[in-house]
């Protein structure tokens, strides 16, 4: 799905990956941001074409994907008038059994501001781009899906002529792009509109990179923090916008966000522990994890052993298992 896409559109590519079909943004949004509403390339067979209330799926996140899942949720909740795709215009309540978040912004994050007031446009897509290097293979053919807008990357195109190509759009100006979901206001917006269902179940995973600094509230970067992350890590820590409760991170979000969407009021009141015993229609805090933001998907430099991650995941897959 689109890295640097809304997650209303994430979202919809999300359903028509999974479910198959032609991809539709829908009526109003694409008339709203002046979308290509349904992109000819944007076309999928499905992973899982019986998906419905009789087939539920997990979803299983990482990062932002958090946020386009529960947009998605919110989305097969919800009948939106006078639009024509099953996504949209039908109320299909019960198609997910469980959603589980690692790393992600439900409450977005500190470096948005961050990089937004600080750094070009460019380098407001460098956490995304994982550190290509200029001519390499992944550099020459990486395209950000974003067939929608018109922004295919053309042949022979450099990841600068691209980005500079997007960047003359209208795209990072408007609410339907990446850095507006990901920011505290844009986050607070889409929360005052989110309730957990009842019937699903929410398992959030926390990582952290950062301590606390003697004899201060701020945080600086720990052993855990890839070097490629310690600025953003550095500069959260200590970010003075939000209270220090928000200093601890993991290189690209805070902590705190982590553990599930915030109510109206901006509490933790859909938020409980995880006891053993996992219940519905409430975000379960799982295990808090001593890695960065990359590590925990197992992007690491130099050795790694991967025992600890695979245990991690597979333990939590057999809980997954359990709930039918």
């Amino acid at each position: 799905i689109g890295p640097v896409s809304s997650n209303w559109d994430r979202a919809v590519e999300t359903f028509y990956q999974i479910k198959g079909g032609q991809v539709d943004y829908g009526l109003a949004h694409s008339a709203e941001y002046g979308l290509v509403r349904s992109p000819e390339s944007k076309s999928y067979e499905g992973y899982y074409p019986l998906w419905d209330a009789e087939h539920p799926v997990h979803i299983i996140t990482h990062s932002m994907g958090g946020q386009t899942a529960t947009m998605l949720e919110n989305m097969l909740k919800t009948i939106f008038p006078d639009e024509e795709s099953s996504l949209l215009n039908e109320m299909n309540t019960g198609w997910i059994r469980s959603i589980s978040t690692i790393s992600a912004p439900h409450n977005g994050t500190t470096l948005t501001p961050i990089i937004i007031d600080m750094f070009p446009f460019v380098q407001k897509m460098a956490v995304y781009l994982g550190g290509f290097q200029e001519d390499s293979f992944i550099e020459k053919y990486y395209d950000f899906d974003l067939e929608q807008w018109g922004l295919s990357r053309i042949d022979g195109e450099t990841t600068g002529q691209y980005i500079k190509r997007i960047k003359a759009s209208n795209l990072s100006d408007t609410k339907n792009f990446c850095t507006w979901d990901l920011s505290l206001e844009g986050t607070s917006e889409f929360n005052a509109k989110y309730e957990p269902d009842p019937d699903t179940y929410y398992f959030s995973f926390a990582t952290y990179a950062t301590k606390q600094k003697k004899n201060s509230e701020y945080h600086i970067p720990d052993e855990k923090l890839n070097w490629r992350l310690w600025t953003s890590g550095y500069m959260m820590g200590r970010f003075l916008n939000k209270d220090s409760a928000w200093y601890e991170n993991d290189g690209v979000v805070n902590t705190i966000s982590m553990w599930g969407p915030f109510t109206q009021d901006g509490g933790m009141g859909y938020i409980v522990d995880y006891n053993g015993t996992p219940v519905p229609g409430k975000w379960q805090k799982m295990d808090r994890l001593h890695w960065d933001h990359e590590e925990v998907i197992g992007h690491k430099l130099g050795k790694y052993n991967p025992k600890e991650m695979i245990d991690l995941f597979r333990d939590h897959c057999w809980l997954l298992y359990s709930l039918d």
